[in-house]
């Protein structure tokens, strides 16, 4: 037999273990460096995203489109 505290342990060690999504964010293109944005947000809101390239960082993207 089972108390209800016992229980209620179980389910909170259930809580605990759930594994926590964890936001990946773009890479420059060109120089590899980690960007402040999340891969799933649409190119459509993106600044400095050049279709068919990729993702480029604010300073690659001025060096190249100057």
């Amino acid at each position: 037999m089972v108390c209800q505290a016992s229980l209620t342990v179980m389910k909170m060690e259930k809580k605990i273990e759930k594994p926590e999504k964890r936001i990946q964010f773009e890479i420059c293109v060109r120089c590899h460096k980690q960007l402040q944005i999340p891969v799933d947000l649409e190119i459509d809101y993106r600044s400095c995203y050049v279709e068919g390239a990729g993702q480029l960082c604010y300073d690659c993207y001025h060096e190249i489109y100057k």
